[in-house]
């Protein structure tokens, strides 16, 4: 098993094995690295853990199973994913119409940096720190670019887009927290609360200080034993 966390490639004959084993991961890259670590280990955990729901002690009562958990978080994961994308399309649409966001830099002296402001209140509450004219003038920038950016808003849907990523979110981060208290039993199970954990936290695999490097290997060590053709 090679140390390195940015670059394994499987081996030949145990990609055969496991493409023979199951259809799903015949989507999986043949080199799993850093950048596709994340979608990869879905991959596999999508398959493993709908195969430990099916099994019979699965019916026995108790608190639902680590695996159920994840199954549950992970569709909501995947829903947020995709309004956050349609969300950050429809963003920048509403910029390209509204010509710019709704806030304003005033420049204070050449002493201060300029300030940047969000509504008309932040620029009202420095009348005593800039002059009559230039708040005056942002005020009227403010306002032309704040009906605007609602034009363009209520015409491509923006806000409510907004709101409904927000709700996911919400929903995303809620399940997270279930399924960071539950008990695995497997090791599948380990490594779903594993990837949920870097998923939530660092979902571009951009953190390079410790403990994230290391997690992230863990990740990759936990798969290549799950997906083990001998085990």
């Amino acid at each position: 098993m090679a140390d390195s966390e940015t670059s394994r490639t499987l081996p030949e004959d145990a990609r055969r094995k496991r493409k023979i084993r199951t259809g799903r991961d015949t989507e999986l890259p043949s080199r799993i690295t850093r950048q596709n670590l994340l979608r990869a280990t879905a991959k596999v955990l999508l398959s493993r853990t709908s195969e430990l729901e099916k099994s019979p002690e699965r019916n026995v009562p108790g608190p639902t199973s680590t695996a159920r958990l994840w199954l549950n978080w992970y569709q909501a994961h995947q829903r947020r994913v995709r309004i956050t994308k349609y969300q950050q399309k429809i963003e920048a649409k509403v910029r390209a119409m509204a010509g710019a966001f709704p806030v304003v830099r005033i420049e204070i002296s050449a002493d201060e940096p300029d300030v940047t402001v969000y509504s008309l209140a932040e620029i009202n509450r420095l009348k005593s720190r800039v002059a009559p004219e230039k708040l005056a003038a942002a005020r009227s920038l403010m306002r032309k670019r704040r009906e605007n950016w609602n034009a363009a808003d209520r015409k491509l849907g923006y806000s409510p887009a907004l709101a409904f990523e927000h709700d996911l979110a919400e929903q995303e981060q809620r399940l997270s927290r279930v399924l960071s208290l539950s008990k695995p039993k497997t090791s599948v199970e380990v490594a779903a609360k594993l990837h949920c954990l870097l998923s939530m936290h660092d979902p571009g695999n951009k953190f390079t200080d410790a403990p994230w490097a290391d997690l992230r290997r863990i990740l990759l060590d936990l798969i290549e034993v799950i997906r083990s053709p001998t085990l």
